[in-house]
């Protein structure tokens, strides 16, 4: 097949859910390394901390669920052209990733706070609605912080948990939520047709009608596949006094990563894998943190910075 002959092949061909299990076992132990910094002092440098330090409550509920979704060849059938594997993710794995995350995103908005680090155990949610899982969630959250008085020396609990979009967008398919991977395997760009021009059209480097993609030297590439990282999350922003929402926040982003033919990964290697784990990480640390930011957590938010104010007068305006 001419799709089998693309940028991003050699990528999708060789992906199993067993090594990308073992690709973000790597991601996680680096940001379990990073925990070693969640609670360090501000450097000697920096301003004096405000009167009163604010306390942030990270609540990870991600569970241990990581998608992996695969486009496939299917004719003469309505069933969606994918192949879904759900790998499980034990001993908090995820909400680690997550928390690691939530911490350096709060970190940026408010860097003298104080945060506090806590986990939801997994909730069955096999009887209930995609749509309305968020908030069956919160509920059992809610329910679960209530008997806890320290929640009185809070000024914001932060939860992070999996978001759900049904319909397809951007190149990714319908029906994800959480963290995962998808792999586009088919050929996305003018491949069709026979004879030598169709030959030739399958080796182009670089097809002009191609998806835009990232290759692992950060260069933007046009590639017929890809293997793209995911982050559907959703931030919502409790008051710990009284529990009310305060702000959701949702990030449904993915990257699309694709390699030159002269240049292909192999992500059965140690390098391989590594990188794929990178991206993930990065994906997830921007996800959460442009939530983060974009919520009532940001003091900032919606404010414009103006420079010095500049008196024009008539003779200096251009003249027509």
């Amino acid at each position: 097949m001419l799709a089998s002959r693309n940028n991003a092949a050699v990528i999708c061909r060789k992906f199993t859910p067993r090594l990308f299990n073992r690709a973000l076992i790597v991601a996680t132990s680096l940001s379990l390394v990073s925990a070693a910094a969640w609670t360090q002092t501000p450097a000697a440098d920096e301003p004096a901390p405000p009167a009163k330090t604010r306390v942030y409550a990270l609540l990870a509920a991600m569970g241990e669920q990581f998608t992996v979704v695969t486009e496939v060849s299917r004719t003469g059938t309505h069933l969606a052209p994918y192949q879904r594997h759900t790998e499980e993710f034990p001993h908090e794995m995820l909400n680690a990733v997550a928390l690691h995350s939530m911490d350096q995103a709060v970190a940026r908005v408010d860097p003298n706070s104080k945060r506090i680090y806590m986990t939801a155990p997994v909730v069955a949610l096999d009887r209930v609605a995609p749509d309305e899982r968020e908030t069956f969630v919160v509920e059992q959250i809610k329910h679960a912080l209530e008997p806890m008085p320290q929640r009185a020396e809070w000024d914001r609990i932060i939860i992070a948990m999996p978001a759900y979009r049904a319909f397809a967008l951007d190149g990714m398919p319908s029906a994800l939520q959480g963290f995962g991977l998808f792999a586009e395997t088919q050929c996305q760009a003018g491949c069709g047709g026979f004879g030598l021009f169709a030959q030739l059209r399958a080796l182009d480097p670089e097809p002009p009608d191609g998806v835009d993609a990232v290759t692992s030297e950060d260069k933007p590439i046009k590639a017929r596949t890809f293997l793209a990282p995911f982050s559907y999350i959703a931030i919502w922003i409790l008051d710990p006094k009284t529990l009310a929402v305060l702000d959701r926040q949702e990030g449904f982003n993915n990257q699309k990563l694709a390699q030159p033919l002269n240049k292909p990964l192999d992500v059965s290697t140690v390098d391989g894998q590594r990188y794929i784990a990178m991206r993930i990480s990065n994906l997830i640390d921007f996800s959460i943190g442009e939530a983060v930011t974009n919520s009532v957590v940001n003091a900032r938010r919606g404010i414009v910075e103006h420079g010095p104010v500049k008196e024009v007068k008539p003779e200096d305006e251009p003249k027509q």
